[in-house]
């Protein structure tokens, strides 16, 4: 068993096909047609990864997203969006709002598995824990994926706490988007430079005053410079 896969989607021909493939390729498949019906099971389940489709009737894709990621059980599960949207601004808005890949229709069978395989390899690389890390003000508590800024803590989501672990741990120094995008979404992601910059701009926002020691080296990447 390559591990349990909770899919929500409301086409019937697709789900079916799908669901068959994967189950095919060792996944257990738990299968929702609605939203509504997939939140109500979600405290008897544990997927390991969930496939998220966002034209759903009733609730839509983007509101469940929001019930799972507010869910402290399922904080960091990955989710693989679903769409048959393929404006790049589209892909950035599920991506920046915390998907973990995003995958437009009609797509071929064995490019979904290469994405869920990639996604599951990159969510068993989490950051193993340890001692805090503290530089000035900010503390990341990397076994608790908690940061505090002046005492307070802020709310991160797993992706944004890796990149910001990645640039502290390399403060001083220039790291490309190709290295951080290697690092953090890993070197099998389906994802752009433009990724980056959103997350960098999301983790300024939070770090307030704080955010202005994530320096953009034009050109090149950026460069975490304490004061």
């Amino acid at each position: 068993m390559s591990g349990e896969i909770a899919y929500i989607e409301d086409e019937k021909d697709v789900a079916e096909f799908v669901t068959y493939f994967l189950e095919k390729e060792g996944y257990r498949v738990f299968h929702f047609f609605r939203g509504e019906d997939f939140l109500k099971e979600m405290e008897r389940l544990s997927p390991q990864l969930i496939l998220l489709d966002l034209m759903l009737p009733g609730i839509g894709g983007f509101e469940v997203f929001h019930h799972i990621r507010a869910h402290p059980r399922y904080r960091n599960t990955p989710v693989i969006m679903l769409t048959v949207k393929d404006d790049p601004m589209d892909i950035v808005s599920g991506l920046e709002m915390g998907a973990d890949d995003y995958v437009t229709k009609p797509f071929h069978p064995r490019e979904l598995l290469a994405r869920i395989r990639a996604v599951l390899r990159r969510a068993s690389n989490l950051p193993s824990g340890g001692k805090p890390l503290q530089v000035g003000d900010l503390v990341l508590f990397p076994e608790k994926l908690t940061v505090e800024v002046h005492g307070t803590t802020i709310p991160l989501s797993l992706r944004e706490f890796r990149l910001l672990e990645f640039l502290v741990r390399n403060r001083g120094k220039v790291v490309s988007r190709q290295q951080i995008l290697d690092e953090v979404w890993g070197e099998d992601a389906f994802v752009t430079d433009r990724v980056v910059d959103v997350y960098v701009a999301h983790l300024r926002r939070k770090l307030g005053t704080l955010g202005q020691q994530i320096v953009t080296v034009r050109g090149v990447g950026y460069s975490f410079e304490p004061s």
